[in-house]
C-alpha cells in the first residue's frame, strides 16, 4: 500500500523536476548565493589598510631621514634613536610583505611578488645602510672633535686653514686630500696623518651617504599605494552593482516562483 501511494508523489515530483521553471528557481537561487560571497569578500576592509600602513612607513623614512641628517652635520642623534627607527621601517617592510603572502594564499587580489619583493629588498638595503653609517658618523665626530682640540694650539693662520677644511668635511661632503699641499708641512707628521686619515674617511662616509639617500623605497611604496586605490577603486565599482544584480534576481525568482506554483495548480 505504501508502494502505491508513494509512486504517485515520486512520479509528480520527477515531473517537477522536469519543468524548466524548477531549474530557473534552482540556478537564481545558485546566483544569489553567488552574490552574497561575493559581497562579503574582505578588499574593501584590507586594502585602505594596506595604504594606511605604507603611508605610515613614508612618515617613518621621513623621521629616520631627519636623524641622520643631525648625525651626518653633528648637530644631533645618536646611534641608539637611528637603531630603533630602522627596526621600526625593517619591520614595516617585512610586515607588509608576509601580510601580501597570507592575502594571495587567501585568494585576495595583491601586487605582484616582483612590485613587493623590490620595495622589501631596498628598505632591508637602506636600513643597513643607515646603521652602519651613523656608527661610522658618529666614530668619526669623536675623531674630528680630538683634531680640533689639537689644532687650537698652532698658529692662527695654519688653525684658521685647518678649521675650514675641517669644517667643510664635518658638513658631510667630501674633501679631497692634497699631499703637495704646503698646509700639511707646518703640522707634526702625526697630526698630519689624523687628519688625512680623517678626510679619506670622510670621503667613504660620503659615498655612503649616497647610496641610501634616495627616494627609490619612497617610489617603490608609492607604486604599491597605487596598485591598492586601484583595486579598492575597481571594488567599490563592482560592489555597487551588486545590490542592483540582487534585487534583479530577486525578482526573477519571485517570478519564478509565482509562475511554478500556477503551472503546478493546473
Amino acid at each position: 500500500m505504501a508502494e502505491i501511494k508513494n509512486k504517485p508523489i515520486a512520479d509528480t515530483l520527477n515531473a517537477r523536476v522536469r519543468t524548466p521553471w524548477v531549474w530557473l528557481v534552482l540556478v537564481v537561487t545558485v546566483g544569489l548565493t553567488a552574490l552574497f560571497y561575493f559581497s562579503q569578500k574582505p578588499e574593501l576592509v584590507v586594502y585602505p589598510r594596506f595604504i594606511k600602513s605604507l603611508a605610515e612607513y613614508q612618515l617613518q623614512e621621513s623621521y629616520v631621514m631627519r636623524t641622520m641628517d643631525r648625525i651626518r652635520s653633528g648637530t644631533g642623534g645618536d646611534t641608539l634613536l637611528v637603531q630603533t627607527q630602522t627596526m621600526s621601517l625593517r619591520e614595516s617592510a617585512v610586515s607588509f610583505s608576509r601580510e601580501m603572502d597570507e592575502m594571495s594564499s587567501h585568494g585576495i587580489k595583491t601586487p605582484s611578488y616582483n612590485m613587493v619583493n623590490r620595495f622589501e629588498k631596498e628598505v632591508l638595503g637602506k636600513v643597513a645602510g643607515m646603521r652602519r653609517y651613523a656608527t661610522g658618523r658618529c666614530a668619526w665626530m669623536v675623531r674630528l672633535n680630538q683634531i680640533n682640540d689639537e689644532i687650537q694650539n698652532h698658529p692662527a693662520a695654519v688653525y684658521a686653514r685647518l678649521h675650514r677644511t675641517l669644517d667643510s668635511a664635518k658638513a658631510g661632503y667630501p674633501v679631497g686630500v692634497n699631499f703637495g699641499d704646503s698646509l700639511y708641512t707646518e703640522v707634526p707628521d702625526s697630526l698630519k696623518t689624523s687628519i688625512i686619515a680623517l678626510l679619506q674617511d670622510n670621503e667613504e662616509l660620503a659615498f655612503a651617504w649616497s647610496r641610501f639617500n634616495n627616494e627609490m623605497a619612497v617610489m617603490y611604496s608609492e607604486d604599491l599605494m597605487q596598485f591598492f586605490h586601484q583595486a579598492n577603486q575597481n571594488e567599490i565599482a563592482l560592489k555597487s552593482k551588486i545590490p542592483m544584480a540582487f534585487y534583479f534576481l530577486s525578482l526573477v525568482l519571485m517570478l519564478s516562483t509565482f509562475f511554478f506554483i500556477f503551472r503546478s495548480r493546473q
